[in-house]
């Protein structure tokens, strides 16, 4: 346990660390899409930050009816505020990757506070609330294996299904059109990961230490098994796979970083990159949906394997306000990690398709065909990313 004083220190940093985590993923997915609708792309996960976090802090003490987020009266308790609102934006900035290329910005600005509100807040509090039913469970998620990115990734994935995919899926190029943009996105979002250990701010700083090594070796680990696969499967090794391998790697240690020793990151590492690259590659094109950015393969895949193996090799050698894992002789956390991760996947995935059948009756989910030839950057905002 730190001094207050450290512990506010603590959360500065890493809510400055966090911040970078936006523009990572807004470089990452702008680089992903066609070049017409890259500013459309770039600015989802600007306003997800925006908006979400101004709500956070001004109805702060509603929110703290979920015991997430509290009510601004000192300065260490705003700037947990602060950054919490900055975990629930990270989150619905990743959701928007799975409809890029076809939603309006509209129908974003109103889902993103409801599904703030119905999805993530309940999740944060069942896990995060000090009371919720799956913390009293005893289910562990260091930094948000379930709440930030199984949450994300089904949703993302009921919304490309509900709303449909985009004109010309799977017949005409969608290639990316700035590969360079996603790598400087997916370098932010692997600096920008190392903030998400604020949610310890309390833990000693063994356990600090721990979450960040766990978080860079699972990273490593993850970028070359995809590598690998890649490599084995299609003869040439490329950096997108790099890109993608590191970032599922980031996903699949979030729940388990404060929790699990250095060997077992590396285990949990490879175990996500070669999973989700499966998933992107193959699932993906045998069912047929259109998750523009590979949100569910990457973030709904990597957070259920992550919480997963937090069941099978968490360590109270590592944290002692942890718990055991199954190799470690005690099976029943496998059972509460099991249970977590299920209950992310029907919150977000029974809410989510509540929310877009509800709101479709306000606003239109989605631009019309000749909107999505002409590209979103001149249609929703009257503007383009590339003038040549």
């Amino acid at each position: 346990m730190r001094a207050p004083g450290d512990q506010t220190l603590w959360l500065l940093v890493s809510s400055t660390l966090l911040a970078l985590a936006v523009p990572g993923v807004a470089l990452f997915y702008g680089g992903m899409v066609r070049k017409k609708n890259i500013m459309n792309t770039i600015a989802l996960p600007f306003v997800a930050l925006a908006v979400v976090s101004l709500a956070w802090t001004l109805v702060g003490n509603g929110w703290a009816a979920w015991n997430v987020a509290e009510q601004a009266t000192g300065h260490e308790e705003a700037l947990r505020s602060l950054y919490r609102g900055m975990m629930a934006s990270v989150a619905l900035a990743l959701v928007a990757g799975g409809i890029v290329e076809r939603m309006r910005f509209s129908f974003f600005l109103v889902f993103g506070l409801c599904w703030v509100a119905t999805v993530y807040v309940p999740l944060a509090q069942s896990l995060w609330g000090g009371n919720g039913w799956l913390a009293n469970l005893g289910s562990l998620d260091f930094a948000g294996g379930a709440v930030i990115h199984i949450s994300a990734g089904v949703s993302a994935l009921v919304m490309a299904i509900t709303i449909g995919p985009r004109h010309g899926y799977g017949r005409i190029d969608m290639m990316p059109n700035h590969l360079p943009f996603s790598f400087c996105g997916a370098a932010f979002m692997w600096v920008g990961w190392f903030g998400f250990t604020g949610a310890a701010a309390s833990a000693s700083m063994a356990v600090v230490t721990s979450a960040f090594v766990a978080i860079q070796l699972s990273t490593v680990a993850a970028a070359r098994a995809w590598l690998t696969v890649e490599w084995l499967q299609r003869d040439n090794p490329t950096p997108l796979g790099a890109m993608s391998g590191a970032v599922a790697g980031l996903v699949a240690i979030a729940p388990a970083a404060g929790y699990v020793s250095p060997l077992s990151s590396l285990v949990i590492g490879v175990g996500a990159g070669g999973l989700c690259y499966m998933v992107v590659n193959y699932v993906k094109l045998i069912l047929g949906y259109d998750d523009s950015l590979d949100v569910f393969g990457m973030h709904g895949v990597g957070g259920t394997w992550g919480m997963i193996a937090t069941g099978l090799f968490a360590s109270t050698e590592v944290n002692a306000g942890g718990s055991d894992g199954l190799f470690y002789g005690y099976p029943y956390q496998f059972f509460a990690q099991v249970v977590a991760a299920l209950a992310a996947w029907v919150v977000a995935g029974v809410m989510t398709w509540l929310l877009v059948k509800v709101l479709t009756m306000i606003v239109a989910p989605r631009v019309d065909e000749e909107a999505e030839r002409m590209g979103l950057d001149l249609h929703q905002h009257g503007e383009k990313g590339y003038t040549g």
